[in-house]
């Protein structure tokens, strides 16, 4: 393995089998093209050449506070957190899961050491792309830079949701949690929760109980309508 050889002898990450690999790298393809469907081939096998296809077990520290991210990662399966360290105390900022990019970000486009921490939560395929060959791709395939741009394009607006969610009531950050975050509320503990909501787990629990007795309340107005 070329990559991540001290989490190899650990036995916390290792390579996937041919099989789960074409499969995965599949479709990640069919994923760009729905980004941008002139993706010529040529673009593909070179991605095919230079990508890892790994699993990291659980609780496997992917990038840790001071070291460079040096790669891409495209989630298959799984579920990877990012912790960065506010006052001395751990603060959850980001989820990532199946179908995400996994990445601590200023660190892997500035390659400089990170703030943050990418812990698995739970055992993740993925597709790992080194910065080096990413860079290399980009230079040799200009088309390449459109998938990049359009996936960037994403992320910043999950990022201006996040802020959007920061900003609101306590009530209303979970709401907001639970509508547009749902493939991982039920994956995560309510401490994990509530340091990604920036609430304290008191806060956290009444507002899951509203929002629970509003549902209810709303099933019931439901059923004496029809009733």
């Amino acid at each position: 393995m070329r990559s991540w050889s001290h989490l190899a002898g650990l036995g916390m990450v290792h390579e996937l089998p041919d099989e789960m690999a074409l499969a995965m790298f599949n479709a990640m393809i069919v994923e760009f093209r729905r980004l941008y469907p002139k993706l010529s081939e040529k673009v593909v096998k070179e991605l095919w050449k230079r990508c890892e296809f790994v699993r990291f077990k659980k609780d496997a520290v992917i990038v840790n506070h001071g070291e460079v991210c040096t790669h891409v990662l495209f989630a298959a399966t799984g579920l990877v957190r990012l912790i960065l360290k506010r006052e001395r105390k751990e603060q959850t900022c980001w989820f990532m899961a199946e179908g995400d990019v996994v990445i601590s970000v200023k660190s892997f486009y500035t390659q400089e050491p990170s703030e943050g921490r990418l812990v698995v939560m739970e055992d993740m395929d993925c597709i790992a792309l080194h910065n080096d060959d990413l860079q290399f791709i980009y230079d040799k395939y200009i088309e390449f830079n459109v998938v990049g741009r359009l996936m960037t394009e994403k992320y910043h607006v999950l990022w201006d949701e996040r802020i959007t969610l920061l900003s609101d009531s306590a009530v209303g950050r979970c709401k907001m949690l639970f509508k547009e975050s749902p493939k991982f509320i039920n994956r995560v503990s309510d401490a994990m929760l509530a340091s990604y909501l920036g609430v304290n787990k008191s806060t956290l629990s009444r507002s899951k109980g509203l929002i629970f007795r509003n549902k209810l309340m709303s099933v019931i107005s439901i059923f004496k309508l029809f009733g």
